[in-house]
């Protein structure tokens, strides 16, 4: 169980987050809509603290952080129980993608070597990357970039998945690759956190969706709730721009 109580976050002046209130449950999947600004990716940036909250909490299971009151050691643990996947990948470029998946099991999670080794083969193989696993990211694809990021999140066994808009740097051929990384790891039953602009399959994969807007969860609700009876007036305008301004989807 994961609890998010007043979440709230500004850049200068400017509130991006406004007391955010958010439970996610041990398996959920839960996709996060909205217009470019609404504070997506600020949410997901905050709950691992690359953004530092101005107020607020979130409990982990046991961990508990008061964002405003947090120590070295509540950043470590609350790193330790979350993994992002970026949009744009932040592999290490003189590391193999086996190195990449390695390395925050070792500096992490202290396991030894020999077992990260193994562990790391292990996710590559099950994100479709046997044959890349000695590959340098200038060798990979996007989409294999993108893979091998999944790969290193689903490694260190976090308590949620953080998906930052994983298919937006992607060429429109490799997103396909990606998404259906993500719903098998979704079908695994993680748990996850997921912003994306990809909206049949957010439907498809989601058990739950917030619609964010000006920093405040607007809508909540499962995806035929959310898609085909929206309750805010705002929700159903974004739906209707969206849809009207968009090229048809990548489906899986």
């Amino acid at each position: 169980m994961i609890e998010i109580r007043g979440l709230t976050k500004s850049f200068d002046k400017h509130k991006v987050l406004n007391q955010i209130d958010l439970t996610i449950r041990k398996g959920d999947v839960v996709a996060v809509i909205g217009s470019s600004g609404a504070g997506k990716s600020t949410l997901l940036r905050s709950i691992n603290l690359l953004e530092v909250p101005d107020a607020g909490t979130i409990r982990l299971d046991q961990l508990q952080v008061d964002f405003a009151r947090k120590t070295k050691a509540d950043v470590l643990e609350l790193r330790k129980s979350t993994a992002m996947v970026f949009q744009h990948f932040n592999l290490f470029r003189q590391k193999t993608a086996l190195e990449n998946v390695m390395e925050g099991l070792i500096v992490v999670r202290k396991v030894p070597k020999e077992e990260a080794r193994k562990i790391a083969a292990r996710h590559l193989a099950g994100v479709g990357l046997s044959d890349r696993m000695h590959h340098y990211p200038k060798q990979l694809s996007g989409g294999q970039q993108q893979r091998v990021g999944i790969a290193r999140a689903l490694a260190m066994q976090p308590k949620i998945l953080l998906f930052d808009e994983p298919t937006s740097a992607l060429d429109p051929e490799l997103v396909g690759e990606v998404l259906d990384t993500i719903r098998k790891a979704a079908e695994a039953g993680n748990t996850m956190l997921l912003v994306s602009h990809e909206m049949s399959f957010v439907r498809k994969v989601a058990t739950r969706v917030l619609f964010l807007d000006q920093g405040v969860i607007v809508e909540d609700g499962t995806p035929e709730e959310v898609f085909s009876h929206p309750k805010s007036e705002r929700t159903k305008q974004f739906l209707a721009n969206y849809y009207r301004d968009q090229e048809p989807e990548f489906t899986i």
